[in-house]
């Protein structure tokens, strides 16, 4: 089969999975949801029509505190999904390499990952107040611990043979940690970073609902108290598209850089 003909083909997959589906599956919710709106004749204040909706976010995002808002949650989630990676890959890491640290600190960590960050909102904002800090450290716990349980789990399932051979060429117990068992695991820690990106920004989002002077949970929350659901909703949609966002770029980033299908 000729070249042109590969890249042709290779194109119409390409729009037909990335555009054309991901359409009829956007019509299909359009569709329901304008049914039950006729079905049940809801109030606009319950339930707005999709086009009412879609001229909502049309005028938000042409306002700048729109995307100032954005701009923040975006800031508080980066900023606290960059400590929980770095953080709980090298914990991850020396639960993976030590017995013994694996021992002292598995008690901990199964106790803590359990208590989900959105019990933590009230002290955070008792003791940051409105500020970036709590919200940066809550997604930072969120991410920690499911970076600490992927990282840990994929060193325990690196090939042996692996850390034979680098042994065998002289290999300290650190140069086999950094340089054959994070390579080794690195499709797994990925996998676990692009989970964690929804948890953290989960986190992010629910912290401003509760105490934040911006952000896209302060905007829900406000249009909510004004009764503006055509505004709420835009929101929601804003919120979803970002994280799906954020979740292809880290996919994207594992593809480029690790060859992680």
């Amino acid at each position: 089969m000729s070249a042109p003909i590969v890249r042709a083909a290779s194109g119409g997959r390409f729009l037909r999975n990335r555009v054309l589906l991901p359409l009829v599956g956007v019509l299909i919710v359009a569709c329901a949801w304008e049914a039950t709106l006729l079905v049940y004749q809801l109030p606009v204040i319950v339930l707005p029509a999709p086009l009412s909706v879609v001229q909502t976010l049309g005028e938000l995002v042409v306002t700048a505190s729109f995307w100032h808002d954005v701009g923040i949650s975006l800031y508080e989630f980066g900023a606290g999904y960059a400590l929980g990676v770095v953080g709980g890959v090298a914990v991850g890491m020396l639960m993976g390499e030590s017995r013994y640290f694996r021992m002292t600190a598995t008690p901990v960590i199964e106790a803590f990952r359990f208590i989900v960050p959105f019990a933590w909102i009230p002290l955070t904002i008792l003791w940051f107040g409105t500020s970036f800090t709590g919200k940066i450290l809550l997604v930072a716990y969120a991410v920690f611990f499911v970076m600490v349980v992927s990282t840990a789990r994929a060193v325990a399932q690196v090939e042996p043979t692996l850390t034979r051979v680098g042994t065998m060429l002289g290999m300290g117990s650190v140069a086999l940690a950094l340089n054959v068992h994070l390579r080794a695991a690195a499709p797994g820690i990925a996998s676990g970073a692009r989970a964690a990106a929804a948890i953290g920004w989960i986190a992010v989002v629910a912290a401003e609902y509760i105490g934040a002077s911006a952000g896209l949970g302060v905007l829900i929350t406000n249009a909510a108290s004004s009764l503006a659901t055509a505004t709420v909703i835009a929101g929601m949609i804003v919120i979803g598209v970002v994280g799906a966002g954020v979740s292809e770029a880290i996919r994207w980033l594992s593809r480029a850089y690790l060859d992680y299908r």
